[in-house]
């Protein structure tokens, strides 16, 4: 009788610890999903976000009501709703072509959450030498929006040399 009784509460406990395979295919999808669209938006930001031409072809990840806070060492850090966020982009890297490759990513599917440790290369757009590398921190909050596409809806920057950052691109617009 002990025995089975044994027995029969391993199994609840092994049960309610093992996860279903439905479930294992839920997460790993999930999971695959927000990994495929953040791998795509960095290709596609080194692509199109820097230059006015080809910058709308990036609204397929930011949501309309996506802003930006870049954490400088400013009395105010700058807030970009996306109108604000797109013109800084295309300002900034008029002369400059930046360059972002993610050291390592960090997905947290329930939140829809992700956050980045990128390297970031500026390169002179005429002669191509590098300018600066600095290292930095992107948070990303994402929605699912129409047709069950992900989009972002905030990001927060941090950069590693922030100070050196500003002396190549200039204060943010208003500062």
């Amino acid at each position: 009788m002990k025995k089975t009784i044994f027995v029969t509460i391993l199994i609840l406990l092994v049960t309610s610890m093992t996860v279903l395979p439905g479930e294992t295919g839920k997460r790993h999808d999930s999971y695959h999903k927000v990994e495929t669209f953040m791998e795509d938006y960095y290709r596609d930001y080194n692509l199109y976000a820097q230059d006015a031409q080809t910058i709308d072809l990036m609204d397929k990840y930011w949501a309309p009501e996506f802003i930006s806070i870049s954490f400088f060492p400013l009395p105010e850090y700058p807030v970009f709703d996306l109108t604000a966020w797109k013109n800084f982009l295309v300002g900034v890297h008029l002369n400059l072509l930046e360059t972002l490759t993610v050291d390592e990513l960090s997905i947290d599917t329930k939140k829809l959450t992700v956050v980045a440790r990128l390297a970031i290369d500026f390169h002179d757009r005429a002669s191509g030498a590098l300018v600066l590398h600095v290292d930095g921190i992107a948070f990303y909050n994402l929605k699912v929006g129409k047709k069950n596409k992900l989009k972002m809806t905030v990001l927060k920057l941090y950069f590693a040399d922030p100070i050196a950052l500003m002396a190549i691109s200039g204060p943010p617009p208003g500062m």
